[in-house]
Order: structure tokens, then sequence, then C-alpha cells
């Protein structure tokens, strides 16, 4: 996966900011193709993650110049761009190094992750004007918390009340759901202002290592950071295109043992970029720091974060559902309250199609079941509803001889000692059960 030339230029940029053009004005010069491998050579042994990398890819570009690879390039930037690309990931596959022709940029002598105060005020009226990247909180049946976002900005200040109060809602919910799938990262200390919210005590999450400046950075879930914090179990949904920073929170809170993460793989991008000019309008956006997890002495780069629970991301919010709803059942203290998530289990399973039933196995179940008439109509299963104005619903099955009966209520039908549906038993969503027996006999 390649990522956002944005999130290259400004990881604090987010998503933003449109990139600059990058066409080659008429008049300019040829590229010196000699001049570029020297200053690109130059720049991946200085900034470059891991040093032996820098060389081997700087030796394969110097290799392929000497070979003319270059050579019809001289006047086509954007292509010499691709060429050059392509060869990079050649030498050594990393989705955060690219190379791009930008002008606007490159000539800027400030070429650096720090942003000048104008582009931070517009990034920061961006930001606010999209919550943050914070889409929605939902209380979802089961009392589980449901909590999409789609980045990680660097504005901690403004964007630490809106986080508080998304939190704050769903402060008293039985489970909590985070919603990764689309979210491509961004600012490392996002990411750990939000672990803080998480942990009850300090708790050491991620080292990050900077090449550039030969120093290391220490990330600790800080309860203090935060004006409160939360102990519900996590799910963290993820998808292929779940990237960097956001990879950087699924992985942190699965090893140590604070989220269940479901879904997909990751995309496999552990390590932060900065924009390096490389001379002639030439930009490299060059991964200078790698971090390592104080559990597994790792990240995750190139390999992604590995679910706990594999499905397809379309699937993973019904899944992380069901998983929060079994483990509620397997606590509840009472049989009503196992009851109840039986029930969110039971129409969690109506959400996804099933073959339909014979009308053969359907005949059996008709006749009147106190003030219920159960009834066929072609090949569907029909019941009116004497107590609530002869309302008529279809049953819906969701399992062996039980169907959904409405929005509130399922029926099984239960055989006799002689094999006949002389009974059925409601079960309303409250976790109640009540039982009708057939009029008439059989």
């Amino acid at each position: 996966m390649k990522p956002s030339p944005l999130l290259a230029l400004l990881t604090l940029l987010a998503l933003a900011v449109p990139s600059v053009c990058r066409a080659q004005s008429a008049g300019t010069p040829p590229v010196n193709i000699l001049q570029l491998m020297d200053s690109l050579t130059l720049r991946l042994n200085q900034h470059y993650v891991f040093p032996e990398e820098a060389q081997r890819m700087a030796a394969y570009v110097q290799a392929q110049a000497k070979k003319k690879a270059y050579a019809a390039l001289v006047n086509h930037p954007k292509a010499l761009v691709k060429q050059l690309q392509a060869d990079l990931q050649a030498a050594h596959r990393d989705p955060h190094l690219f190379v791009e022709y930008n002008p606007a940029l490159a000539h800027n002598s400030r070429v650096s992750p720090q942003p000048t105060a104008e582009e931070m005020g517009q990034a920061k009226k961006y930001w606010k004007a999209n919550n943050y990247l914070f889409k929605k909180v939902e209380v979802l049946p089961g009392n589980i918390g449901y909590f999409p976002f789609t980045g990680f900005v660097p504005d901690l200040a403004g964007a630490q009340p809106t986080i508080s109060a998304a939190l704050q809602f769903l402060a008293h919910t039985n489970a909590l759901v985070m919603d990764l799938r689309e979210n491509m990262g961004g600012s490392p200390e996002m990411v750990n202002l939000l672990e803080s919210y998480f942990f009850q005590e300090k708790m050491h999450m991620n080292d990050l290592i900077n090449q550039s400046t030969n120093d290391t950075t220490v990330f600790y879930a800080d309860p203090a950071k935060v004006p409160f914090t939360l102990s519900m179990p996590i799910y963290i949904l993820t998808s292929h295109h779940t990237f960097s920073g956001a990879e950087d929170f699924a992985y942190a809170l699965q090893q140590a043992k604070r989220a269940i993460v479901v879904g997909e793989t990751t995309g496999g991008g552990a390590h932060p970029t900065k924009p390096v000019s490389v001379g002639q309008g030439f930009v490299v956006s060059i991964p200078f720091a790698r971090s390592l997890n104080p559990v597994t002495h790792t990240d995750w780069e190139g390999t992604g974060v590995v679910p706990d629970v594999k499905v397809e991301a379309r699937q993973a919010l019904d899944k992380a559902r069901e998983l929060a709803l079994r483990a509620q059942r397997q606590l509840a203290p009472s049989a009503q309250e196992k009851r109840q998530a039986d029930y969110l289990l039971e129409e969690l399973a109506a959400q996804h199609p099933i073959p339909p039933v014979p009308v053969s196995r359907l005949q059996p179940y008709t006749g009147t079941y106190g003030p219920l008439t159960i009834y066929l109509a072609g090949n569907k299963l029909l019941c009116k509803n004497v107590e609530a104005g002869n309302l008529v619903t279809e049953l819906k099955p969701i399992a062996v001889h039980r169907f959904v009966l409405d929005d509130n209520a399922h029926v099984e039908f239960v055989k006799d000692s002689k094999g006949a549906y002389s009974l059925i038993k409601l079960y309303v969503s409250d976790g109640n059960v009540f039982e009708e027996r057939r009029k008439g006999g059989n």
C-alpha cells in the first residue's frame, strides 16, 4: 500500500491540504541524473531508518543510472519519479518511502516535518470543521459503544474536548468497539493521548527510535494526561486499509492485552516519515524512525497488525458485537440477563440471509397459540396478533424452530412427546420468556 503524499509531507495535515502542482514548466532544464543520484544517496544514508537498507537502495539506483536506465527520462520528471519509485521498492519494499516531483516544496529551504504558522492555521481550521476526524458515537443494542474515526490529528489541545465528550458519552457501556477500518493514521502523540483513556495505571506502550537524530521517544499511556479512564472491554476493528498510527494504536492495545483486534491484517506501515529535498524539484519522503513495542521488541512494519479474530472487514463490526455479547452472557449474574444476551445474538444472526425453509417444514407450525394465529400464505409463515389489533407479521427463521416474530420478540416452536408442536415460547428482548399452548389440539 502506498501512503498518501499528503501524509508524508506533513503527518499533521492528515489528509487535509491538496498537493501542489507537480508539472514541469516549459524551459526547465533537463534533470541532472548523476547529481540527483548523489543527493538521493546522501539523504537516504542520513535519514533512512535502516542504514543497511539505505545503502542497498542507493546502490541499486546508482547502478541503474550507470546503465542509463533514466537517460530517456531527463525531460519527463513525472515518468522519472515513477521509475525511481519502482527501483527503490525493488531494492527494498517500504510502503512509506516514495519520491515526488514538487518544485514548490523542494525549493522551500524549510522542508521539514514542521509546518509554518499559516499551514498549521489552515490545518487546524480543517480539522475543526471535520470534527477532528471523529464521525459519530453510538450505543448499540446490548449497551455496546461504537466509536469510528478516520485519523489521529496532531492538534491535541483542539481535539481533546471532542475525544473526552465522545468517550464520556460511552462511559457506561458494557463494551467499546473502536472502528479503525478506514483510519490511515496520523500523529503518534494523538495515538498516545487516546491510549491514556484506557489504562488505570501508567503503561509503557511504544518507543520511537529516530535514525536522523539518533534519539528515542518513549510513549506511556498515562491516566494523568486525561480527565478520566475507562475499563470496559475494547474491540478494535481493522481492515487492509488500516495504516500507520492506526496500526500503532491497535498493536499497542493488543500487545498490552487491553483490546481484542477483529478484522483483517492491516497495511503494515510502522515508520513515520518526513519530506526531504534532493534538489532539482524532487522530494523524497523518508521513513526516519521506527517503533519498538516493549512486549514484542519489534513492530508491525511489513507484516501488519494480525487480528486476534480474523474476518473480512465488512463483517468485523458484527463479529465484534457477537464477541462482546458472548462475553456479557458468560458473566451475566442472572438467567434473565443471559436470555437478553441470547436474544441479541439471535438478532445479529437474523441480519444474515439463510436458506428458505421448505413449506413442508413450515406447515406443522400452523395453528392458534393464545392470541397468535400462525398460518401459511404461499411459502411464507405469517402471524396475526389479536392483542395487537390483528397486526400481521412475517416469521423470519433464525435457527431450527426459531423465528423473529417482531421488533421485540422471537418465537420458538416446541414439540411434545408425540412429536407435535403443541407449545410456543416467546422470547422478549428484555429477557423474559412467555409460553402459549396451541388451541384445539393437532
